[in-house]
């Protein structure tokens, strides 16, 4: 649980030791990552919006709180995975959605690329 009042999708502290296991070749995490997810798996067919309105569901409560930690030092993203086959739609945003994006920490990131069929 985090300073939110959110439980963590995946963590991992500052001090998490990071290589394989039995290897001695470790070292300490540079940062610390909190990652909070819209659901457990990933959800074919669900538009990305659908997703971001149910995070936002979630941190626009908290938005006090997620602006103080960024105030403090921490950074924030909004980091989304998108598949699209090569004759499908464009991911849309409208502007209700980007106003609430706008309203809490952090930069919009769009990791968009093919399903490898279409290649």
């Amino acid at each position: 649980m985090s300073q939110t009042g959110l439980i963590a999708f995946r963590s991992r502290g500052r001090d998490t030791r990071l290589g394989s296991f039995g290897s001695p070749r470790t070292r300490s995490a540079a940062e610390a990552i909190w990652n909070l997810s819209a659901s457990g798996e990933i959800e074919d067919g669900v538009e990305l919006a659908v997703q971001l309105d149910r995070l936002l569901a979630i941190l626009e409560p908290r938005a006090a709180a997620l602006w103080e930690l960024t105030g403090s030092g921490y950074e924030a993203n909004w980091c989304c995975w998108v598949e699209s086959h090569a004759t499908e739609h464009a991911v849309e945003i409208d502007r209700q959605l980007m106003t609430r994006l706008l309203a809490l920490p952090g930069d919009l990131w769009l990791d968009v690329c093919g399903d490898g069929e279409d290649a």
